[in-house]
């Protein structure tokens, strides 16, 4: 076999250069060809409205239970932190959080004063 023999190795890459050369020609060109014929995905051709559906999710589910909203939150931007996804995961998880920080201490308060137990001077 050509390959095993250094010397063979190069006599036959020179003998047939031009075949490979002329295979490498042939592929770029399929290559191009399938590129401009195949359609783009469904990620780069999704609209910008779409993270709405996730907001508007988190902020249902902070409004319904704050510890859950702001661990869906944190979760989503650390996901997005790892994976470096795009602006739309960060500001998905930050209002998320922050619904859900809103809704925490806003039932917190709520408590104290039913209770009493908050601080008097």
């Amino acid at each position: 076999m050509p390959y095993k023999d250094p010397q063979r190795k190069k006599e036959w890459e020179r003998l047939h250069r031009p075949q490979r050369l002329e295979r490498r020609r042939e592929l770029r060109s399929v290559q191009a060809a399938e590129q401009v014929t195949r359609p783009r995905t469904t990620a780069e051709a999704s609209s910008g409205i779409g993270f709405l559906v996730p907001l508007v999710a988190g902020g249902a589910l902070a409004a319904y239970n704050p510890k859950i909203g702001m661990g869906a939150g944190g979760l989503t931007l650390v996901a997005a932190a790892i994976w470096k996804k795009s602006w739309t995961w960060w500001f998905v998880g930050c209002v998320t959080l922050l619904i859900a920080l809103l809704f925490y201490f806003t039932e917190n308060k709520e408590k104290d004063k039913q209770t009493g137990s908050g601080a008097q001077v």
